[in-house]
């Protein structure tokens, strides 16, 4: 297993550092999470998006036929290596580049492609997911949003909750039970459709990216139907498992860079005395992380698919960034609530990051699914 780029990679990874240093808007860099209004921000990672569409530096590693480059997995790694030392925000559209995209390739047909990935990659359409409700988090098999067949369309009610980014968004795929069929099925729900409400979630942050999204016999055809009816389980866990080797890669980067930056800020104030463990601490963990998260690519790349390391990563990664967020304060001591802006934006990460260990599948499923691979016994309900 090889955990290095490939000289494509290399090549690519090279040009787009080139190209970053003279096209990043200095005011865009090492944004912190939850900056300005909901409304702003969107639109700043958008454009951002579609600067990176149009200069031919998004998503290398999709295929050229949908507006990629054709390189392998690596080149991607090498694309969120590059946004994470530039300090770049990340494309608005990980919902759906990062995670419905490589479903769509795997289960749908040719036209849902031709239809979808072009628009998704140019931002022109920004993806939601409507998988959580109220009673189904990381427990999807018991949801209860249902579609009732009316000749060749669905007509969708229900209720989805924590749908990121809803009230921006221009497509949803939603895991949906059709009444009188067997299992789950994965549909694509075009957001200004009539009975589709968002209700934006205001969190700890004062921001509003989460969404509670409900549909009101909405209608969706029947062309609309990712994978097959009855099949929606297998589509899901598949985007699902893309979702933490994508997002995983940008955020175990972010870890290592905000360490650094989190020194300064403790040098800052005199307060890196007497944190070095902590520090010494948090840095073996980002190795860790890191390392972990580069073997999951690697795998990636070989057409391997991870197994339990991807939510080994997760657990590592979501963890260890709430402990050096909580070290960081702790060390900083009362001196933060008169050190100004940087630390509130600080205190505003930590909070952010309590969600964490919840979304993109509780760190209590990721150890469910590590014990199931290790063929351990299944949790006791």
């Amino acid at each position: 297993m090889d955990l290095g780029l490939s000289v494509e990679a290399e090549r690519y990874r090279d040009g787009l550092r080139d190209w970053l240093s003279g096209n990043l808007p200095p005011q865009w860099r090492d944004i912190p999470v939850g900056t300005g209004d909901d409304q702003t921000y969107v639109a700043m990672r958008r454009q951002w998006g579609r600067r990176l569409f149009e200069a031919g530096w998004l998503a290398p590693h999709w295929p050229k036929e949908y507006g990629g480059l054709g390189l392998g997995a690596d080149a991607q790694l090498a694309f969120v290596e590059m946004l994470v030392e530039a300090g770049a925000p990340e494309p608005m559209n990980n919902n759906g580049m990062g995670i419905f995209a490589p479903a769509l390739m795997r289960f749908g047909t040719d036209e849902q492609c031709a239809r979808y990935l072009k628009p998704m990659l140019s931002h022109d359409d920004i993806w939601c997911q409507g998988f959580s409700e109220p009673q189904a988090g990381s427990d999807l098999a018991g949801l209860s949003t249902r579609a009732i067949a009316r000749g060749d369309r669905l007509l969708v009610s229900g209720q989805k909750v924590w749908t990121s980014f809803a009230l921006f968004a221009e497509r949803c795929y939603v895991l949906v039970k059709i009444a009188g069929s067997p299992g789950t099925t994965l549909v694509v729900v075009h957001m200004d459709r009539a009975g589709v409400t968002v209700r934006p979630l205001r969190n700890i942050t004062g921001t509003s990216e989460f969404c509670e999204v409900f549909f009101d016999e909405v209608v969706v055809d029947a062309a609309d139907v990712v994978g097959g009816i009855g099949d929606g389980w297998k589509v899901a866990t598949y985007a699902l498992a893309r979702e933490r080797s994508s997002a995983l890669a940008q955020r175990s980067l972010q870890l290592t860079r905000e360490l650094t930056r989190m020194m300064g800020a403790l040098g800052g104030l005199g307060r890196l005395e007497g944190a070095e463990h902590a520090l010494v601490d948090a840095f073996v963990r980002t190795r860790v992380v890191d390392s972990t998260v580069r073997r999951v690519f690697a795998l990636s790349a070989d057409k391997t698919e991870p197994g339990f390391l991807a939510p080994i990563a997760k657990i590592l990664w979501s963890e260890s960034h709430q402990k050096q967020l909580a070290m960081l304060l702790e060390a900083a001591g009362p001196e933060v609530a008169g050190a100004g802006a940087d630390w509130s934006e600080w205190t505003r990460s930590l909070l952010f990051a309590r969600a964490e260990t919840i979304y993109g599948g509780t760190s209590e499923i990721q150890r469910n699914l590590i014990a199931k691979a290790l063929g351990l016994p299944s949790d006791r309900r």
